[in-house]
Order: C-alpha cells, then sequence, then structure tokens
C-alpha cells in the first residue's frame, strides 16, 4: 500500500467569480451535487460566465475523475461523500467550484476503484475524523494525500479496474440518455396536454 499523495495524480479544486454565480453560462457543480454515483439535483445548478469559464486553468471536469466533498455541515462533523461524472452526465462542459476536490489518477479504473475504496471504514473515518477537526467542517489537500491505498501496479486492484470500468460507463450513459428523455418528456408533456400536439390517431 502506498499514501496517495506518492502516486501521479491531480487533485484540485475549481472557483466561481467575486460575486459569486450567476444566471445563465457554464454550468458550476457546488458539493450540494457530490453525493454518490448518479445523483444530481438539476434544481440547485448555478452558472459562471463563459469569459471567466475559459480562463480557469484548474476545476474543469473531462469525466470520470473522483469527487469529494470537500467542506461544509455542521460544525463538529463531517460526512464524506463521493461522486463521478462522465459521458456527458450531468453536462457536456461543466467545473467544479472551491468547494469540491477533483481527484484524478489518471486511469478512469483506478479512480472507479478509489470512489469504493474512500467509502470503506479506514478511509472514510480518516476523513470524518479529520474533517470534524476545524471549526467549519471540511478536509484539506494533506488530509486526502496522506490516506494509504493499494497500489495501482496491485494484481487485483488492475483485476476490478478492469471488471468495473465498463460497468461505470453504462451507467453514466444511462444517467446521460435519462437526463435527455426528461427533457423531451418535459417538451411534449405540455404541448399534450393542451392538444397542440394530438396523437389520438397514433396506433400502438
Amino acid at each position: 500500500m502506498v499514501q496517495i499523495g506518492s502516486l501521479p495524480h491531480v487533485l484540485e479544486t475549481g472557483k466561481r467569480p467575486k460575486g459569486g454565480a450567476v444566471a445563465t453560462g457554464v454550468p458550476s457543480i457546488g458539493a450540494e451535487n457530490v453525493k454518490k454515483l448518479g445523483e444530481v439535483n438539476f434544481a440547485s445548478t448555478k452558472y459562471i460566465p463563459n469569459e471567466f469559464a475559459q480562463k480557469m486553468d484548474k476545476g474543469k471536469i473531462h469525466g470520470y475523475e473522483l469527487l469529494l466533498y470537500k467542506d461544509g455541515g455542521k460544525p463538529g462533523t463531517f460526512i464524506p461523500h463521493f461522486s463521478m461524472f462522465g459521458e456527458g452526465f450531468p453536462y457536456d462542459d461543466f467545473y467544479i467550484n472551491e468547494h469540491v476536490f477533483k481527484l484524478d489518477f489518471g486511469d478512469k479504473g483506478f479512480n472507479e476503484f478509489c470512489y469504493f475504496y474512500l467509502q470503506t471504514d479506514y478511509p472514510y473515518n480518516w476523513l470524518a475524523n479529520n474533517g470534524g477537526k476545524a471549526a467549519v467542517p471540511g478536509i484539506n489537500q494533506q488530509d486526502v494525500n496522506s490516506i494509504w491505498i493499494y497500489h495501482p501496479d496491485n494484481p487485483l486492484v488492475k483485476e476490478y479496474c478492469k471488471w468495473v470500468q465498463p460497468i461505470f460507463t453504462t451507467i453514466l450513459k444511462n444517467c446521460s440518455q435519462n437526463v435527455k428523455l426528461a427533457q423531451l418528456r418535459d417538451t411534449l408533456l405540455p404541448k399534450l396536454m393542451s392538444g397542440e400536439i394530438d396523437v389520438s390517431n397514433i396506433n400502438l
């Protein structure tokens, strides 16, 4: 086993402009949407200006990075949460804000292994205990980098990564398709209810 900090990886946050989010632009995901794989509350989505996003050199989500809930909650209590996005879900182009960590080992399969591993007793409790010590509950880069994890070259880890990677892809593709179907439903339903679209002659 090795500490995360000894492995090649990217660990960073994003940001929002002074004055906070805006009404339209590029989606900016906050900690409230780092809950678990495949779960997003679209009603809580906020945005950053396009010009601001183009100048950002950190915080862009390309897909299959592990996202960690960085800070927030009641004083003395920190509850770790993890998520992963990709395949156009929840958006084709989006960033994270300063309350979310992006952890990327440059390997989809190992990122996915880490998604589950961090929810096991040792790393989960490590993050919960360290995060609860601060006046404002939260974890920092040192907390994440200090976690011991199985080396990516471990044969069992490599086998697990190979097995789980296509499953994650299927899940994320299904999530993306569900979003598109929901948008189609929301577009068509009012027109069906008002009679603007007549389907009475369609044979099922």
